[in-house]
């Protein structure tokens, strides 16, 4: 459409109609939709558990037990020497601690650890 002069209102917002092939599948879209909404709606969640109710859980093994031990006295030490540098340097201590923690680590297992500088 060509352009000659100042549009009108009813030129302006004259446009051509969808096509019927885009109108059935819009309308095709639409139901799609609106189905899986109801169905996902009236799917019905899993009933409480009621108070008589027994929830089994899961025994640990000894070994389970150990590493869990294991990996709260890791986290109180590791607590324990983040506040012990605060009070004592208080600049990066969660970092710090951390790199000794994994030092102490690779030492445990064997690792050769090189120092850049020597030990003070």
């Amino acid at each position: 459409m060509k352009v000659t002069g100042p549009l009108s209102i009813d030129e302006a917002t004259s446009y051509s109609p969808p096509s019927s092939k885009a109108a059935r599948a819009a309308i095709a879209a639409l139901l799609l939709c609106a189905l899986f909404g109801e169905a996902r709606a009236t799917q019905l969640p899993e009933p409480p558990a009621s108070a008589g109710a027994v929830v089994l859980i899961p025994s640990l093994s000894d070994e389970e037990r150990e590493e869990q031990a294991a990996a709260r006295a890791l986290a109180e030490r590791r607590q324990k020497m983040i506040d012990d540098c605060e009070q004592n340097f208080g600049t990066d201590c969660e970092r710090e601690v951390d790199t000794e923690l994994r030092a102490e680590g690779l030492l445990q297992w064997g690792a050769r650890v090189i120092h850049l500088r020597p030990a003070r």
